[in-house]
């Protein structure tokens, strides 16, 4: 987000009556704005102001999902761009695309208030009160009219994502690469919203390396009609559509789940008889054009020792003949969800999800009162709030691979936790919640999965499964 063009409305009483069509493009969404998963679900998303880790410390106005928009000849760019990229060994990552414009006027507000709870991390050496002085914000952004995004670059020499959480140690947007937030980026220098010199594109306070990068990222983008910003090396408005003139101000919606559906290219439906069956079998999809196809054969899963509840998935799913998941209730979460990280007991893993190696330290939260609740941490390095947790590395083998299913992600307080793919102890023998299978089918999900594909989990009884696959336009079984 653009210092110079950051939009902050420093009245809370102003109205904005140049803005074209404001009332209604504060109702709906505007049929050139699209989801940028519709275009290249390739391209990863961490949207800041969805969340607290931003400079004001709080999700801003009109962020009610963590999705990027942009209009749809940007986000056709931007999936060329990304192409582009990916033929060198690189990749995109977003911040921020589309920005209501009641969030603009959420950091107006931020601007007078006293605090600064993330002034550590991403405005260290600015006083706030001189953010309007100083020219690094502007009452309008072009963000606001679906032209602008502010991203980074993935690449081969990139640190894995940290997952971020509000007990995170602050450290300064300047500090050495890897002591700083690890964006799952390569070095570009600094931290997205930097408020910094540093951050300023053609900086000579930075290394070769993230020189080399930013000049990288800036060339693919100008290529396919982006224009970066001096004093951001993350901010580019793309050029190419001359009719983006109009702020809007529609809040940022969850992507409806058949759309979700349309962005995924890999499949892992598992289906039991009833709900209390503990166990099922599973069956992976890959799309060829607009239908899914088998992969592979089917193989034996089991699941909780209870069977299955409505766990917390990707989008709506009918609740109303089933039982609801809940901590420690011994169920395996039924609906739809995103498949996270792998883990294991090996250094390394053959699989291009990304990859935890376990150690003794290391144990997932499930203690609901935790600020953890429902995260892998190390039990060495992170200060304790819980009661209650699992060690991940124990002497039998159920996690020498597993992977993350992402359910109750954020965490809603004793809606359950800590659920996985992993090793079965026996086929026999159902789990506390996860859905395991034999060594062999779980290495095979390994090599299989593709997070470039976005897969996708679909778990739950074989009724509601058909009551959901017309609508939804699933595979058959």
């Amino acid at each position: 987000m653009p210092f110079a063009v950051r939009t902050l409305l420093l009245s809370l009483s102003l109205t904005l009556p140049c803005i074209v069509g404001a009332d209604e493009a504060a109702k709906t969404r505007p049929e050139h704005m699209v989801y940028l998963r519709t275009i290249d679900p390739g391209i990863a998303q961490d949207i800041r102001y969805a969340s607290a880790h931003n400079f004001t410390g709080h999700p801003l106005d009109g962020y009610a999902a963590p999705e990027c928009l942009l209009s749809v000849n940007a986000a056709k760019a931007l999936s060329r761009v990304q192409a582009a990229l990916q033929a060198q060994g690189y990749g995109l990552k977003v911040f921020d695309c589309y920005r209501p414009s009641r969030a603009v006027a959420d950091m107006g507000r931020f601007a007078t208030e006293p605090g600064d709870p993330r002034k550590t991390e991403f405005y260290p050496r600015v006083d706030k009160q001189d953010f309007w002085r100083l020219g690094y914000v502007a009452r309008v952004s072009n963000h606001s009219r679906g032209s602008t995004v502010d991203l980074t670059m993935t690449g081969p020499d990139a640190l894995p994502a940290d997952t971020w959480t509000p007990s995170a140690t602050a450290v300064d947007c300047t500090a050495p690469y890897d002591q700083r937030w690890h964006d799952g980026a390569v070095d570009m220098g600094t931290g997205f919203d930097c408020f910094d010199e540093r951050a300023h594109t053609d900086s000579t306070q930075i290394s070769a390396t993230a020189k080399a990068n930013r000049q990288r990222l800036t060339r693919a983008m100008e290529k396919e009609g982006f224009s970066g910003y001096s004093a951001e090396w993350w901010h580019f408005t793309y050029s190419g559509d001359a009719t983006l003139k109009d702020v809007m101000d529609f809040p940022i919606t969850p992507l409806a789940l058949g759309d979700v559906l349309k962005t995924s290219n890999q499949l892992i439906v598992v289906t039991s008889q009833k709900w209390t069956d503990t166990h099922a079998t599973a069956q992976r999809y890959e799309r060829q054009g607009n239908r899914f196809r088998k992969y592979q054969a089917a193989f034996d899963v089991v699941l909780g020792k209870n069977g299955l509840a409505w766990g917390k998935g990707l989008g709506p799913v009918d609740q109303r003949d089933g039982p609801i998941k809940q901590e420690g209730d011994g169920k395996a979460p039924a609906g739809i969800f995103k498949l996270g990280t792998a883990f294991g007991y090996d250094t390394t893993a053959e699989t291009r999800l990304p990859y935890v190696a376990l150690t003794s330290t290391i144990e997932c939260v499930d203690d609901s009162h935790s600020q953890r609740y429902n995260q892998l941490v190390d039990g060495a390095t992170t200060t304790k709030d819980w009661t209650s947790s699992e060690h991940m590395r124990s002497m039998d083998e159920l996690y020498r691979k597993g992977i993350v299913i992402e359910h109750n992600t954020p965490a809603a307080p004793a809606a359950g936790s800590c659920i996985f793919f992993h090793i079965w102890r026996s086929p026999a023998s159902p789990t506390q919640g996860c859905t395991a299978m034999d060594q062999a089918d779980i290495t095979r999900l390994f090599s299989w999965l593709d997070p470039s594909q976005a897969p996708l989990l679909i778990q739950m009884p074989e009724e509601q499964y058909e009551q959901l696959r017309v609508g939804l336009n699933l595979p058959g079984r």
